[in-house]
């Protein structure tokens, strides 16, 4: 394998998704509905260029930069799982002034 379209492959897809989970999970803990959705459409994108780039032999340079994004991303729902949990669970504040 080429060692420069291995790392343009990291540097183009690798390092782009990494910092876009971590932006989606940050996303997450002020809105967490548009948070989960943005992780999960991350998610869902990046799963297959995984398994894509395994098989191409681009993991060894891009796979741990693909992985950290899938964990951050899952991290992400989770997050955005507990926020709306949060939400659901805390009494709304009743107007008593008449």
């Amino acid at each position: 394998m080429n060692p420069e379209a291995t790392s343009l492959f990291a540097l183009l897809f690798g390092v782009p998704a990494l910092l876009l989970a971590i932006v989606f999970a940050a996303v997450a803990l002020k809105a967490p509905r548009g948070g989960a959705v943005l992780s999960a459409m991350l998610m869902a994108s990046v799963l297959p260029v995984a398994f894509w780039a395994k098989a191409a032999g681009y993991f060894d340079a891009a796979g741990p930069l693909l992985l950290g994004s899938l964990a951050i991303s899952s991290l992400g729902l989770l997050i955005a799982a507990v926020q709306v949990i949060r939400q659901s669970t805390k009494p709304t504040a009743k107007d008593t002034s008449d």
